[in-house]
Order: structure tokens, then C-alpha cells, then sequence
């Protein structure tokens, strides 16, 4: 039971059937006990904690294509871990200052601190398969760890040491302070581990197109408000100064804004009028701790970007050395690096436990030295290879012969049988394309400008520009195929030994049909439900209707507060309606996938009262009986006055017709619906508190 103000007192519903989980609110009790419940819980101090094994969310595209919904991008966290309770004096949530302050405020005592802990995060490129974007995965952790499942019985929560051990392996943490008077936000904490970013020119350009489908007209077109200087008959105001107004008369307010140092592994494709790309470049940002801090969110955006911008500008070195068209030196070097000091490295660690310790060590680190100098040597001719066929494939001024090469870089190669496969053919057919340029660019600007109907002049240049076209494609074709034999090899040779790898998407698409989407309550409101007075759809519930010779067909049912209507999802029409005071909802006992509804009508009588004896219902009669008995004991009536009386019977029931009707449904649906009927009936009864 939960008090919300202005609300009144609501009761919470959780059910948890097949993974799913369902909260139904319900209005439940009086004024006095909702006043009682707020006097006993005003003085408590709110806690809860929620728990996640995987959250998912994604963004689809409902425009481009008619036949169906294209899903974008998807964000999957795992293992996701909300926190609410009293911040206590000095506690600071997930986040400590530099040096280990913590962060401490006046009247922390009275604050509400919510933390969220992230075990996993990442952002899938759900286009990958569908068009020719390079990334898979847009962000993740830089190690991938297997995160076993969470179950009623093992859970961080269990004790209190579990569940600092798990917050401290997160890779993502968020720490909020917020004020118990009007629930602001005081102070954030923001902590994230190394990852991995994976940009693309193209990608963005194409989210960026989209985007502003996504915005309504209305909040594109400026707002016609009030100018200011018009009420009191001045010059009219600039429009900056009038959106510059609202940011200065409420200005954001922290206590204090922390954002750990992040690392960040970023590889760049950029397809500018030359081909550059960048893998793998680390980048380091330093620690941002500011407060307390009274500005406009504006000069803060222009803080935080002020601040990484001089990060990434301190490592441009490294950025430059990573580029793939320079054969990524910085890259080379940093994984030299990276085996050399483990060579020396892990034979000393094991020096300090003993001589067994000692030769692993040296085992280990001779092992780690070959493979970072492999790793590296490898990844440097093979991204400098790419870099020169992708430029090549640009050169050559063949839009077919660059989109099928493109097509085919999408393969990589598992094996280095197979990356001399793949290499080789794309080497003989950049060199037939090189030879049948010379022909077939002539005759395609020649044929497209037949179709065009243009005059001979321009044909004439066509012809002379395809001959250009097929005269460059000679030298380019071959160059950027011997340069793809390289860049497969390499990848086959890497692939094969598990040295590089791209990361995975965790979930592929799923294609939304437009002729499988569900009816809105919208249609039903318009279509079937204008007879009613007040339309109110409670809820709609997509069922197989069962008939009575066994025949089974997609229906809904739709739960208004009068009325429960049938409906029919291929014929698209209203096929029943039944009074929800006169019929009874109920899930099937021994099938709970099965919901019933059963109609009772009273029939009616016509016979008619006789002058010997009066008929009188069950609670009528009940009624009076309970007064004769009261009353007897304090009148004593004679003998002749009861024989006077006229007989009094009462009337038997009428007899009831009842007819049930099945339905097939998920049983946590049907759950839920006939906790709503439930709900809905008892309000038109006005059974209970409404």
C-alpha cells in the first residue's frame, strides 16, 4: 500500500507470472485510513530496491519502410540493480571525490540518495545486416565478462557484503542525491569503466535524417509566445534574449557534479572524399568535479565539452598514430609496449612466490610477448591494407564495383584458408573489372543518356567521361585488389589465432509487421464503442475465441465500465456484448491459459400475485423473519389474530439461463483481466470504496 499525495491511498498489485511482471493500481480504503496510513508512514524513511535481470530498449523506424517497423538501435542493460533509501551524513552513494572525499553536504541527513548499478551495457547497430555500416556495436565494456543469471536464491541482495562486491564490478554507476522537500536533484555521481565507442560518419548521418521524424512540427516552428518588451511598449526583444530569459529566472542548482576519470577505446570510420579510419585509440579524460554550482544547463553543456574537447586534444598524437592509412603506428607501439612489460613483468611476480611461480612466469610472459608483437605487426599491415583498397575502390570512380566490394568486406574471413580464398577472388574480379572498364563505362553513360532523350553533345560527353572512368579503373581496380588479398589474409590469420574481434550483437532485429500490429484503443473508441456515453476503454485483451462446435479464430475483448464487447479480429467487427453486472469472469482451474465468461439472465414470470398470499424475496423474507422473532418477545398475540394472518410464503427464484463462453490467452493477461473485471464490476455495483 502505497500514499501518494493528492492521489489518495493506492493499492499495488505485482504479479509475476512466465517472466513477466504486471502492476495493477487499485484505489483501496477510506479517508481516515488513508489518513491513518499517512500519519504512520510520514515519519518513516522511504527505501525499496528493484532488481533487473536485462532491460532492453530499442528505437525502430515506423516512416521509411510501409510494410513494416525497422528497428534501429538497441540498448540492453544486464544485471541492472535501483537503489532508494535515506542518504545518511557523509554518504555519497557510488561516487567518491578525488583523493576519497566524500561527498558532504549540509543536511544530508534529510536527503534521498538512489543509486544505479549497471553490470553490462550495450548499444547494438540493429542495421548492421541490413545495410553496409562497418560496426555491429556502437558501445560496450572493454572486457566481456560472462555474467551468470540471477535467481530467487543467489541475488546481490542476500547479504550485505554480495552487494557491495557487485557494485564495485559494475561497469556502469550513477549516484543521486535528491532533496525530501521538492525532490531536486543536489548531487550526481557518474562512474563508468573502460569501454569500447564505435563510430561511423555514415551511420550518424542516417540517425540524424531520422531523427527529426521523430519530432512533431509543432516543436520545430518557433512558439508565437508573448514578447515581453511589447507590454510595455518598448523595442522588440531578440529572440536569443527571449530563450536566454527562462534560463536565467530558474537556473540549475547542484551541490555538486562528479564525473570519474573515463577511458574510452574509440575506432572511427570517417568516408569523406578520401577514406580515414582510426581503430582502437585510446583516449583519457581526467576527473570533473564541480559544485556548488548555480548556472544555465547551456554553460554547463559548454563546461563538460571545454573539458573532454582539451582531453581529446592533449592525446591528438595518438590519434594521428592511429590512423589506419598511416599503417597505425601508435597502435604498433602500444602493443609492443604492452609485451615487453609483460615479459619482464610476470617472470618477477612469479620470482616473489617461488621458482615454480618463476618458470610460469616466464612461460607466460615470453607468451604474451609474441602474441602482442604478432597482434600488433599483423594489425598494422592489415589495417593500412584495407585503408589503401577502400581508397582505391573510391578512385576508380565505379559506383557498382565500390558498393559490391563493399558488400563483400562484410564477410570477414574465420580462417586463413579462408581469408586466402576470399582475397584471391576479389583480386580476379577487381582485375576482370579493371580490363571490362574500359568498355562498359562508355557503354552505360551512352545507354543512360538514350533514356534521358539527350542531344548528341551530351551523349558525345558521356561517352568521353566513361572512357575517363574506365581509363582510371585500370590502375586503381588492380592496386586496390592486391591490396584486398592482403587485408583478407591478415584478417583470416588474426581471426583464425582469436586476436581480433569484433564484438557481437546480442540481439538481431525483429521485424514488426505492419499487417500483425494490434488494434489501438483509439480504433475501438472511434469505430465500435461511439454508442456509449462515456467510450472508456479499462482494458483490451487479444484472445482466441472458442465457439461451440470447437472451431477456434483470433477475437479481443474489450472491458469498458458498462459494457465487455467481442470482437472479432479477421471480420473486424463487434460479434457480442455482455452487461458487466450480468456476467462473471473467471480463469479456468485446471487450465490457466483458459478464461471463461459466464452470462446469468433472470427469466421472467408471469404469474400473477394471488389474494390468499403475498410473495416476497429471500432477503425480504429473511428480513422479516428476523423482525417477527425480534419483536415477539415483547407483544404476546392471540391465537385468533395469528390464524387471521394471511400466510406468507416466499417466493421461490426465478429460473436462470447460464451460457459460458471460452476464450485461450496468456495466463498472465488473463490474470490481470479478471483482476481489472473484477475491479470494473464492483465500481457499476458500487460494491467497495470508488
Amino acid at each position: 500500500v502505497v500514499f501518494l499525495p493528492g492521489f489518495g491511498c493506492l493499492y499495488i498489485d505485482v504479479v509475476h507470472q512466465g517472466g513477466t511482471v504486471i502492476l495493477t493500481l487499485a484505489p483501496e480504503g477510506s479517508v481516515d485510513s488513508v489518513m491513518s496510513l499517512h500519519n504512520r508512514t510520514s515519519n518513516r524513511k522511504l527505501a525499496f530496491r528493484v532488481l533487473l535481470s536485462e532491460a532492453s530498449v530499442s528505437l525502430s523506424d515506423d516512416i521509411t519502410s510501409r510494410s513494416g517497423s525497422v528497428e534501429l538501435l538497441r540498448l540492453t542493460l544486464s544485471k541492472l540493480l535501483l537503489n532508494l533509501c535515506p542518504a545518511r551524513l557523509g554518504d555519497s552513494g557510488t561516487g567518491l571525490g578525488e583523493g576519497g572525499r566524500r561527498l558532504v553536504t549540509a543536511g544530508m541527513g534529510e536527503a534521498c540518495l538512489v543509486e544505479v548499478h549497471c553490470a553490462s551495457l550495450q548499444v547494438d547497430n540493429q542495421l548492421y545486416n541490413r545495410a553496409s555500416f562497418h560496426f555491429p556495436v556502437l558501445l560496450c565494456q572493454e572486457q566481456s565478462v560472462e555474467l551468470p543469471l540471477w535467481t530467487s536464491d543467489a541475488n546481490p541482495t542476500t547479504s550485505l557484503q554480495a552487494l557491495e562486491e557487485f557494485k564495485a564490478s559494475c561497469f556502469l554507476q550513477l549516484g543521486l542525491t535528491l532533496d525530501r522537500e521538492d525532490y531536486s536533484v543536489d548531487q550526481l555521481t557518474f562512474h563508468i569503466k573502460p569501454a569500447r565507442l564505435y563510430l561511423e560518419d555514415t551511420f550518424v548521418y542516417y540517425i540524424k535524417t531520422l531523427f527529426h521524424t521523430y519530432i512533431p512540427d509543432s516543436a520545430l516552428a518557433p512558439s508565437p509566445g508573448p514578447n515581453l518588451s511589447e507590454h510595455y511598449g518598448g523595442p522588440l526583444l531578440p529572440e536569443t534574449v527571449l530563450q536566454s530569459i527562462p534560463a536565467l529566472v530558474h537556473p540549475l542548482r547542484l551541490q555538486r557534479l562528479v564525473i570519474q576519470p573515463v577511458n574510452v577505446l574509440v575506432s572511427i570510420h570517417a568516408s569523406l572524399k578520401l577514406y580515414i579510419a582510426s581503430d582502437h585509440t585510446p583516449l583519457s579524460f581526467s576527473l570533473f568535479d564541480r559544485g556548488p554550482l548555480c548556472t544555465t544547463a547551456r554553460q554547463l553543456i559548454h563546461a563538460l565539452t571545454m573539458h573532454y574537447a582539451a582531453g581529446a586534444l592533449f592525446r591528438a598524437g595518438w590519434v594521428v598514430g592511429s590512423l589506419d592509412l598511416l599503417g597505425s603506428p601508435a597502435s604498433l607501439v602500444r602493443s609492443i609496449g604492452n609485451g615487453v612489460a609483460d615479459f619482464f613483468r610476470l617472470p618477477y611476480e612469479g620470482l616473489t612466490r617461488g621458482p615454480g611461480a618463476f618458470v610460469s612466469g616466464v612461460s607466460r610472459g615470453t607468451t604474451s610477448f609474441v602474441k602482442h608483437i604478432s597482434k600488433g605487426t599483423l594489425t598494422s599491415i592489415t589495417n593500412l591494407a584495407t585503408s589503401l583498397a577502400r581508397n582505391m575502390d573510391r578512385l576508380s570512380l565505379d559506383e557498382e564495383h565500390y558498393t559490391r566490394q563493399e558488400e563483400w568486406r562484410r564477410q570477414l574471413p574465420e580462417s586463413l584458408g579462408d581469408g586466402l580464398r576470399q582475397g584471391l577472388s576479389r583480386l580476379g574480379i577487381s582485375l576482370l573489372g579493371a580490363i571490362a572498364g574500359i568498355v562498359d563505362q562508355p557503354m552505360q553513360n551512352f545507354q543512360r543518356g538514350s533514356e534521358m532523350q539527350s542531344s548528341a553533345s551530351s551523349k558525345a560527353k558521356g561517352v568521353i567521361s566513361g572512357v575517363g572512368k574506365g581509363i582510371v579503373g585500370v590502375f586503381t581496380k588492380p592496386i586496390g585488389g592486391a591490396a584486398e588479398l592482403v587485408s583478407q589474409t591478415g584478417y583470416g590469420i588474426l581471426h583464425g589465432a582469436g586476436l581480433w574481434q569484433l564484438p557481437k550483437q546480442l540481439y538481431l532485429p525483429a521485424d514488426q509487421k505492419s499487417a500483425l500490429a494490434p488494434n489501438s484503443h483509439v480504433k475501438y473508441v472511434w469505430k465500435m464503442l461511439q454508442s456509449l456515453g462515456r467510450p472508456e476503454v479499462h482494458m483490451s485483451l487479444e484472445v482466441v475465441i472458442v465457439s461451440g462446435s470447437g472451431q477456434e479464430h483470433a477475437g479481443c475483448l474489450l472491458l469498458t465500465g458498462e459494457v465487455v464487447f467481442v470482437v472479432s479480429l479477421s471480420e473486424d467487427t463487434q460479434q457480442q456484448a455482455f452487461p458487466i453486472t450480468e456476467v462473471a469472469c473467471q480463469q479456468d482451474p485446471h487450465h490457466l491459459g483458459a478464461l471463461t465468461l459466464t452470462l446469468q439472465q433472470q427469466r421472467l414470470t408471469n404469474d400473477v400475485e394471488g389474494d390468499s398470499g403475498r410473495e416476497l424475496s429471500e432477503q425480504q423474507y429473511g428480513r422479516l423473519v428476523d423482525y417477527v422473532t425480534r419483536a415477539s418477545a415483547f407483544l404476546s398475540p392471540s391465537a385468533s389474530s395469528l390464524q387471521q394472518a394471511p400466510p406468507i410464503t416466499p417466493a421461490e427464484p426465478p429460473p436462470a439461463v447460464t451460457k459460458t463462453y471460452r476464450y485461450l490467452v496468456d495466463p498472465a493477461h488473463a490474470a490481470v483481466f479478471v483482476s481489472k473485471f473484477t475491479m470494473v464490476k464492483n465500481k457499476a455495483l458500487r460494491i467497495g470504496f470508488h
